[in-house]
């Protein structure tokens, strides 16, 4: 569990619900090769001491992450990094990329603003 020790911080005024923010920690985490194939996911119930949220919230973002693939649970041992979170995307509808484009946005800022990176300073560095 030091990936989530180590880098792990939750914004509650960020305006994003912390199961979303659960999921994008993880979706980084997968996409940085910190976490690869296998690898075993902590307890719902380890997770929440850790983060301080309800139990259910951490449930929520753990069945939305099976749902797109990214973990696999299996009963009675875990939830795993699944072998899918590797395959290359699938090609995007126009809404669809609009949508995920605002939502990568929004995640983007609200960890750089929990980083103390200012939008100026964000826009400097994608803008060079």
């Amino acid at each position: 569990m030091n990936w989530i020790e180590d880098n792990w911080v939750l914004e509650f005024q960020s305006g994003i619900p912390a199961y979303k923010q659960i999921i994008h920690h993880i979706q980084a985490a997968v996409a940085a090769g910190r976490l690869t194939e296998g690898d075993q996911l902590p307890t719902i119930r380890a997770l929440h001491k850790k983060l301080k949220v309800n139990p259910n919230t951490v449930a929520r973002a753990y069945r939305e992450l099976e749902h797109l693939g990214i973990i696999s649970a299996e009963q009675g041992s875990g939830c795993f990094v699944a072998p899918q979170a590797f395959a290359p995307p699938a090609t995007l509808s126009a809404k669809s990329k609009q949508a995920a484009l605002k939502e990568l946005c929004l995640r983007f800022a609200a960890e750089a603003r929990s980083q103390g990176i200012s939008f100026p300073e964000l826009v400097r560095h994608l803008n060079p």
